[in-house]
């Protein structure tokens, strides 16, 4: 039986779906053939995954992603020749059935090897919380896993990623309402997740500020965002939430979003479920699920259109997923996460498109390595700057 064929019943088995007879016998066939193949299905039996993101990529070809790489890493290896043949070039990430998994347990390739020697790991849950009275606080993870929060301790309670605020124990006097914001600011390469005391849960990614009262009034719910923040926000008829950016603001009816303001030169909205609508110069747009609102900072135009919405919310759920996308975005996003410098040799090379799913948690090193492997890139790592040749 072919690699991809295993490939696929190792995911259906780990995914809990039923194999016939025939099936299982040749996963069993092909588990007795070697201790190699054994240790190969314990490493992805043991490695993180949801069966129902694979779901969503079946319709990614394995076995071209397969052919692909034993075309990229066979002893005959040939240059590649020219830019435009590779413009849409896939990167086949899939969760865990990478052809690249199998190609770096067999080669024995280590992340440790020749220029990326140092072991770059990705960012981590940090953020610091500005209080109401102008007191900074440090959120590391250290200080998350010890519990020991110098602030209001009937009120705030610490979790392995972030905070619970929980509503004050007795009715807040309306004057205490008007008193400055609390903010929420992660670090470089950090991410954070903030339970506010309505129950909606706000996931910030790393260089992301997050503005709340201390107390939501009774009348509404706000937040300021500069950066990118996924919310689910707890439904509560009587007092609307909206999320303000220096653009737009978000008016929400009890549901789930992405919010991204990185790029000066357009904000972006993916709605994921429930209704929002999206309020510039006093017009609102709504926005239904699985829409991406747009909107053009340099020419203040509004765009909504339909898209899979994956590629924009997997970030909070440990994945990057690039649909697409071109080599100078991934690298630029990946440059914040591991906190390096990115440099080409030629600018053409940024224009490359890749499609590729990957893991927001593991080092720098498998990553680099994938993407120069499939497509014939050098890349080689000098302290904490990447430089990409062709």
């Amino acid at each position: 039986m072919k690699t991809p064929d295993i490939e696929s019943l190792i995911a259906r088995q780990l995914m809990g779906d039923s194999l016939t007879v025939e099936e299982q016998d040749c996963l069993q066939a092909w588990l007795h053939e070697s201790e190699a193949h054994r240790t190969l299905y314990e490493h992805l039996r043991q490695s993180p995954f949801d069966g129902s993101r694979y779901h969503t990529y079946e319709r990614i070809s394995t076995s071209k992603a397969w052919t692909q790489f034993l075309q990229a890493t066979g002893q005959r290896r040939r240059p590649f020749t020219g830019v435009r043949f590779w413009k849409y070039a896939a990167l086949w990430l899939l969760p865990f059935l990478l052809a690249g998994t199998a190609f770096y347990f067999y080669s024995g390739y280590s992340p440790d090897s020749a220029s990326m020697q140092a072991a770059i790991l990705p960012g981590t849950t940090g953020a610091v919380l500005q209080g109401p009275d102008g007191k900074v606080i440090e959120l590391s993870k250290d200080v998350l896993a010890s519990g020991d929060i110098p602030v209001a301790p009937d009120r705030v309670a610490a979790t392995s990623k972030g905070i619970i605020l929980y509503p004050p124990k007795s009715d807040v006097p309306e004057h205490e309402e008007e008193v400055s914001p609390c903010e929420l600011r992660t670090t470089g390469n950090g991410e954070f997740r903030i339970t506010l005391e309505d129950g909606t849960q706000v996931y910030l990614n790393y260089n992301t500020t997050l503005r709340f009262p201390e107390h939501f009034s009774a009348d509404e719910r706000w937040v300021y965002l500069n950066g990118e923040a996924f919310f689910k926000v707890t439904q509560d008829a009587s007092r609307p939430f909206k999320v303000m950016t220096d653009r737009m603001i978000i008016k929400e009816y009890g549901t789930s979003f992405n919010v991204n303001t990185y790029s000066p030169d357009h904000t972006e909205v993916v709605l994921v479920e429930g209704n929002i609508g999206v309020i510039t110069d006093e017009k609102e747009y709504p926005l239904h699920p699985s829409e991406k609102l747009t909107f053009d900072a340099l020419t203040s135009e509004i765009k909504v259109e339909p898209v899979d919405v994956i590629p924009y919310i997997a970030w909070y759920e440990g994945r990057f997923v690039f649909d697409n996308e071109t080599l100078g975005n991934i690298m630029q996003t990946l440059s914040h996460w591991y906190d390096v410098e990115v440099v080409f040799d030629r600018p053409e090379l940024e224009e490359l498109h890749f499609t590729g799913n990957l893991d927001r948690y593991s080092k720098l090193a498998p990553i680099l390595k994938s993407i120069s492997l499939t497509v014939g890139l050098r890349i080689e790592v000098k302290k904490r700057t990447v430089y990409i040749y062709q």
